[in-house]
């Protein structure tokens, strides 16, 4: 018998607490019916409300109002020093949207090793780097593929991927993405979801070699 979204729910109240300073992942509705999992180091962008005000009992989590939240602090924010604008969305979440589009009907759940968010890697402190929301979603969704992006999250899962799962290994998206390599991407991803034979990464695509700056 399957797992209900009910029991996933409660499961995951009693590891993070409701409420959480964590963000155990994103996706829009239930995660229970996502295949390939997006997986980065942790959240770089911190918000004043919680994973918890974007879930619906009976529903799973609430992607476009989590986005619209988003959009709304990272406006607010204050510019750092020297520069003049930002833009809407960071350059992470353009390639994740990218890959999402080019991967259609594909259901994903971004997620980190890490859940809590913090500016840049350094910021977290080693204490915070805990791992038991991951390892929960890992174990609890088995996702038929993982896109693993930047070193660290790269070097992760190639101790954690379940065998079943089809891993690729890229650079970080804060930089060096263009929209086709995206697409690509997110063919390949697809691809490994539906079974379906894939070329291997053309040379071209960007491969780990950086790990994520601010963003």
């Amino acid at each position: 018998m399957g797992q209900s979204l009910d029991d996933f729910e409660t499961d995951l109240e009693g590891l993070i607490g409701r409420p959480t300073s964590l963000r155990p992942f994103v996706c829009d509705g239930s995660p229970l019916e996502c295949e390939a999992f997006i997986v980065g180091f942790n959240p770089a962008t911190t918000m004043s409300r919680g994973f918890w005000d974007f879930w619906k009992g009976g529903y799973g989590f609430e992607r476009e109002r989590w986005f619209s939240a988003y959009k709304a602090e990272r406006a607010a924010r204050p510019l750092a020093p020297g520069k003049t604008r930002r833009n809407p969305i960071s350059n992470t979440r353009r390639v994740i949207d990218w890959i999402m589009e080019a991967a259609a009907p594909v259901r994903f759940l971004e997620t980190n090793v890490h859940s809590l968010p913090s500016d840049d890697i350094k910021s977290l402190a080693y204490e915070d780097r805990q791992t038991a929301a991951f390892d929960f979603l890992l174990s609890r969704l088995r996702p038929k593929a993982i896109l693993a992006h930047g070193n660290d999250a790269a070097a992760w899962m190639k101790h954690v991927a379940p065998p079943e799962a089809h891993v690729v290994a890229v650079s970080h998206f804060s930089r060096g993405w263009s929209r086709d390599a995206a697409r690509r991407v997110g063919a390949e991803v697809a691809a490994a979801v539906n079974r379906r034979p894939y070329p291997d990464v053309a040379p071209s695509l960007p491969q780990p070699g950086e790990s994520r700056g601010p963003r």
